[in-house]
């Protein structure tokens, strides 16, 4: 038989295997991508050098999937703001990938331009040299945790004893039990943090 007209494996098409393979297993092996992808293991590594490339091309195709592409002019609040929303909203769909992206070091150049933005940004506001990157990276913790509890249960404290903990009890009578749960939570904590930033910038 001859070569397929096209060819069975591409950078691209290894990158959006990953990101799936690692939804929905929560998990990424080379023989496991390499089945998912009907090929052998061997075969991948014509076209990256390993898991840490790989995870880049999961990133990378998360970016080119999810436009991360922002207006970065504006006060610096709403910036944030809306860097926050959209860089949240690309991980809702891949909730399986975020321990290994949030934990591979960010080599690649489009990840470099973007927190060049958010340096920029900052430094133009008025903040201090060594607390931009304390900034920028307590914020992308609360981001990475927010995409996780938007798949998570609608409640996690369960089964509470309300003799016991009567407090408690009447806190989770208040809050709904669908996504607005998660969606108040992070718009009260996103608040809560840009509010913080700007007193340390002031302060």
């Amino acid at each position: 038989m001859g070569r397929p007209r096209t060819p069975l494996l591409d950078r691209r098409r290894i990158g959006a295997a990953a990101l799936k393979l690692a939804d929905e297993q929560g998990a990424l092996t080379i023989p496991a991508l390499a089945k998912a992808l009907g090929v052998a293991p061997s075969a991948l590594y014509h076209h990256v050098s390993g898991r840490a490339e790989i995870v880049s091309l999961m990133r990378e195709e998360l970016a080119l999937t999810t436009g991360l592409d922002l207006d970065w002019s504006g006060p610096w609040e709403e910036v944030l703001r809306a860097w926050a929303h959209s860089y949240r909203d690309a991980f809702i769909s891949h909730p399986g990938a975020v321990p290994l992206l949030a934990t591979a070091p960010l080599t690649e150049p489009f990840m470099h331009a973007m927190y060049e933005q958010l340096a920029r940004v900052l430094l133009d506001a008025g903040f201090a040299d060594r607390d931009v990157m304390a900034v920028i990276t307590s914020l992308e913790s609360f981001l990475l945790g927010s995409a996780l509890d938007l798949v998570a249960p609608a409640v996690m404290v369960s089964d509470v004893a309300r003799e016991t903990a009567p407090h408690l009890s009447a806190a989770l009578d208040a809050i709904p039990a669908d996504r607005g749960r998660a969606e108040h939570g992070f718009d009260l904590g996103l608040r809560a943090l840009l509010t913080g930033f700007k007193a340390l910038r002031d302060a």
